[in-house]
């Protein structure tokens, strides 16, 4: 008998212990009836529960639903696009009343000033080829040295 209840007890905290899941993608299904969570190579999670709240760290967050509102700026300033967007070659940055406008600034992804310009003409070209693949800001600004409007420019070589 005790050695059928010594293995027993050895057994009993491993019953106890949950599984953990290492996962780094997933998602989460439900309609009226059911519901399913899943995982696949999550490699951190965590839950602590005190009371009627539980907190879950990690990247499995099937009930997070986070967005960002930004509003439409109306504004009565001059019609302003660029083109190609992507570009490999020359940005064209083309605005319909060019005297409005004064200067170009374009910046990389951590922020840093790459290169700025005056705007002379209605179409002003940018030459691209320099600069790395990846994501820049353009910003155009006006006579009073206010931003008239940003572009998020992607370079594809």
């Amino acid at each position: 008998m005790r050695i059928l209840l010594l293995p027993l007890l050895a057994a009993t905290p491993a019953l106890g212990m949950a599984q953990q899941v290492v996962a780094g993608g997933g998602g989460h299904h439900a309609d009226a009836t059911t519901a399913i969570s899943y995982t696949i190579g999550e490699p951190v999670i965590a839950t602590v529960s005190a009371g009627a709240s539980t907190l879950t760290q990690g990247f499995h967050q099937p009930w997070a639903d986070i967005g960002t509102l930004v509003d439409n700026v109306q504004d009565d300033g001059p019609a302003i696009n660029v083109y190609p967007n992507p570009v490999r070659h020359t940005l064209h940055i083309a605005i319909d009343d060019a005297a409005r406008a004064q200067h170009y600034f374009l910046h990389d992804a951590a922020g840093r000033l790459v290169t700025d310009g005056r705007i002379g003409a209605t179409i002003t070209e940018l030459d691209m080829e320099p600069y790395a693949s990846g994501s820049y800001v353009l910003r155009v600004l006006g006579s009073d040295n206010a931003t008239m409007k940003s572009f998020k420019i992607s370079v594809t070589h």
